[in-house]
């Protein structure tokens, strides 16, 4: 069961562990996702900044390139310096434009439009501002991008850009140089590009760093006046940012794709898209902070988490419900493993886990084994059910008699233990007397009054014992001893082990007597009032190897107890027929042949069939065959008893009482049974010169059986003086030493005479 229970929480934690498992993979998924989200949008956008930027540049630089070759193409335009009225038509229909400006390839600005002061401009090659776009206008077939300024007259950022007007052999005939507006709302330079203050847009210029343009939260002129990432640390983020995509910077610039890093500026984590533009050399760059990202992936781990710990409550319950059932049903078992189900006592697996308790700390103790006498009678004779009313009834009455300190329980069947700290033998034993007295007080079950008497054995622990097989084996050797007289109590004594092992032995070796063939068959003769042999006793006789001589008394026990009895029954059947048939052919006429026949074997089924078979295989007829039973033969299931030995009459077949008027119930029995012959117990015998009591019960079975028409036959007839008397009282048949002795097949079959003439 604890099995089971720690397999039912590791389930849980298994569960619970998946859960965790599955969560985590789906915020990692959620992570991974949110990023290639962000990654896809940065890239989009930064790609479309870039085509837009580039789509604005080629338009520009076309402007320049078709109004520098149509100023070239009027006449003296490269000499003196003047305003061109026309070229205010074209930034009117151009507002992204705030000026225009010919130079000639010295610097000298000849030709602008009216809104610029000549004496006021500088020449470009000369001065420090201009002086580098200018000659990278002068070397490049593209438009050259200037780096960003501020126009004070306008009030407005521009971005200069310029444009080579060469000859068709090449060379350099002017520039013309235009400036772009950073706020024009035409342009894309004059539209919010970012999403909030995380985010960012920018271009900046491969050649020296500065930003170009920036749309951001909190852009000011610095954005524009510095560079925002030296050239040094550039180039260690550069190599940084190779490793990370796993290509050279020059063959992301070569690229036509966007790239994808992440960055860290300032403790900050960014998330970069950027694209370069070869042809302007301008790096389109598209970021976000880390900070939303992170800020919305807590948004979702709070949102799984709270999912994850509400299905973890819900499984949490339906595991603590399915424990606790599962809890109960534990200790509903446990009870019921340890407790007996009619009575509710303890049973042997709890008597055995209290002593179990006890053993350890070699704490003394006293057990007491009760068993009820003769139980299995009330069982057959009015039925299991009354039989367990009477048990449960009994197990009450015992509950009540015994000590509060002591454990009570229910070995099986009728049996009782009692373990109690009480270890004074004699204190013990005078209760077990007094309880056996109290338990034989009759009681009612249902509409029967019964009364049951209970025998008791005591052992103690640790001096019956040292070990709990030991204690309670001795102690069912007590009980064993005290069944032997009923309604008894013994204690443990040395002497019954003796016993014990002498009843094993028996057993052990009868088992194998029976199947070695070391048992005989004697048989002692019965005379009538002349002497003369009217019939014979068979009686089996046991001669060991080892054992020597066993009386019948002992050995006939055991193999009632023992399941020996039906074979021992059975042997003594098919012998004592087939040498009664031998020894009638010597003797030349025919005599009865008595055979004493066990409560066990005469309630086989097969028993009638049994004895009539071997009857018709030695030719013996059935009438010569008297078949001796006893009372307790009537205990229980009087009724089938009864129906067997009517079927053995019907085949002529005798019946005789054995050991008549020893028991309490014979004389109701002779009301309802069919008997041919009463036999005298010898222990009337013995005592009938002496006492008259002896002499007159004699009398009146003598008178029983002539009122009955049954034939007599006194057992035990030691003496002259006993046969004469028992002849005087009307005895006509005897048995016993005075007459002949129990004697062999062969000893008879050697001596026909002695038959004849006894």
């Amino acid at each position: 069961m604890a099995i089971l229970k720690r397999n039912l929480w590791t389930l849980f934690a298994l569960i619970l562990l998946g859960g965790l498992a599955l969560l985590c993979t789906v915020l990692f998924f959620r992570w991974q996702g949110l990023i290639s989200d962000e990654k896809l949008y940065q890239t989009a956008r930064v790609e479309l900044v870039a085509q837009s930027v580039d789509s604005i540049l080629r338009t520009q630089e076309l402007v320049l390139d078709v109004i520098g070759r149509e100023l070239l193409n009027q006449n003296n335009m490269l000499s003196g310096s003047r305003q061109i009225p026309f070229l205010d038509s074209i930034l009117a229909a151009n507002p992204v434009l705030v000026g225009f400006g010919l130079a000639r390839p010295d610097g000298t600005l000849v030709r602008v439009s009216t809104n610029l002061d000549l004496s006021s401009l500088p020449n470009l090659r000369s001065d420090p501002e201009t002086r580098g776009s200018f000659l990278r206008a002068l070397s490049s077939e593209a438009m050259v991008v200037g780096r960003t300024y501020f126009v004070d007259a306008l009030g407005a950022w521009v971005i200069p850009i310029r444009k080579a007007i060469r000859s068709e052999s090449g060379e350099v005939i002017a520039v013309m140089t235009a400036g772009m507006r950073l706020d024009g709302s035409n342009s894309v330079f004059g539209k919010t590009l970012h999403d909030g203050a995380f985010d960012s847009v920018m271009l900046f210029r491969e050649s020296d760093g500065y930003v170009q343009f920036m749309s951001a939260d909190g852009i000011g002129p610095q954005q524009y006046s510095r560079i925002q990432v030296p050239i040094d640390q550039r180039d260690k983020n550069r190599s940084v940012y190779e490793k990370e995509l796993g290509l050279s910077m020059e063959e992301v610039m070569q690229g036509s794709e966007s790239v994808v890093v992440r960055t860290r500026r300032r403790g900050e984590d960014y998330l970069t898209a950027a694209i370069f533009n070869k042809r302007y050399e301008l790096w389109a760059v598209s970021e976000t902070r880390f900070a939303p990202l992170y800020r919305e992936f807590l948004e979702s781990l709070m949102q799984y988490l709270l999912v994850f710990v509400v299905v973890g409550m819900v499984f949490y319950k339906g595991f603590r419900i399915i424990d606790n059932a599962e809890k109960k049903r534990r200790q509903e078992l446990s009870y019921l493993s340890m407790h007996d189900d009619l009575t509710g006592l303890l049973n042997r697996n709890g008597l055995l886990g209290r002593l179990e308790d006890l053993l350890p700390d070699k704490k003394p103790f006293c057990l007491v084994v009760v068993n009820i006498d003769n139980f299995k009678g009330i069982n057959d004779r009015f039925g299991l059910e009354t039989g367990d009313e009477a048990l449960l009834e009994f197990s009450r009455r015992l509950a009540e008699l015994v000590e509060s300190q002591d454990d009570l329980a229910r070995l099986g069947g009728d049996e009782f233990a009692i373990v109690t700290p009480n270890t004074s033998l004699k204190d013990v034993e005078e209760g077990c007397v007094a309880l056996a007295s109290d338990l034989s007080r009759s009681f009612e079950v249902g509409r029967l009054k019964l009364q049951v008497t209970a025998s008791i054995g005591v052992a103690s622990f640790p001096d019956h014992g040292d070990s709990l097989s030991k204690v309670i084996r001795s102690a069912h050797l007590a009980l064993y001893e005290a069944k032997q007289s009923r309604n008894d109590v013994c204690t443990y004594r040395t002497e019954m082990e003796m016993a014990y092992l002498r009843r094993l032995s028996i057993e052990q070796r009868l088992r194998y007597g029976l199947a070695s063939g070391s048992l005989y068959m004697v048989y002692q003769p019965q005379v009538d009032e002349t002497q003369k042999t009217v019939g014979v006793e068979a009686l089996v006789r046991w001669q060991d190897e080892e054992l020597g001589f066993v009386s019948p008394a002992e050995f006939v026990e055991v193999a009632e107890k023992s399941g020996l009895m039906v074979p021992l029954g059975r042997f003594v059947v098919e012998t004592s027929i087939r040498e009664f048939s031998l020894l009638r052919d010597v003797i030349g006429r025919s005599i009865d042949l008595a055979i004493n026949i066990s409560v066990i074997q005469f309630r086989q089924p097969d028993f009638v069939e049994t004895v009539l078979e071997a009857l018709e295989v030695h030719h013996v007829s059935p009438a010569e065959l008297v078949l001796e039973i006893t009372e307790s033969l009537f205990m229980s299931d009087f009724e089938k008893v009864l129906k067997t030995i009517e079927r053995l009459r019907e085949h002529g077949i005798r019946i005789s009482m054995d050991d008549f008027g020893t028991g309490y119930s014979s004389l109701s029995l002779l009301r309802k049974l069919p008997l041919d012959e009463l036999k005298i117990d010898k222990s009337f015998v013995d005592t009938i010169l002496e006492d008259e009591k002896a002499a007159n019960m004699i009398r009146s079975i003598i008178a029983i059986a002539q009122s009955h028409n049954m034939e007599l036959v006194a057992e035990g007839v030691e003496e002259e003086a006993q046969a004469r008397a028992l002849t005087e009282m009307g005895c006509r048949r005897f048995q016993g030493y005075y007459f002949s002795r129990p004697q062999a097949l062969e000893s008879l079959k050697a001596n026909p005479a002695l038959i004849a003439a006894c």
